[in-house]
């Protein structure tokens, strides 16, 4: 299905946090190992919502694509 590519992940979390859509901070796993934790911000909520209705519009068109070529 969907399949991250190794190197992409980090780079993508960095522009959205520079965005101001997420908020990161350094903390530690149950496992006492170091590592950062990304939260939406109120803005990437906002933002998230946006990107939803623009999936369900492309996918609805997309699906009326495929009954006119069945």
């Amino acid at each position: 299905m969907l399949q991250v590519e190794t190197g992409s992940l980090y780079p993508a979390l960095h522009r959205l946090e520079k965005q101001g859509w997420l908020k990161a901070h350094w903390g530690e796993t149950e496992q006492k190992q170091r590592a950062k934790f990304y939260q939406l911000t109120a803005a990437g909520r906002k933002q998230l919502t946006r990107e939803e209705s623009r999936w369900s519009a492309l996918t609805a068109a997309i699906a009326r694509l495929a009954e006119v070529k069945s």
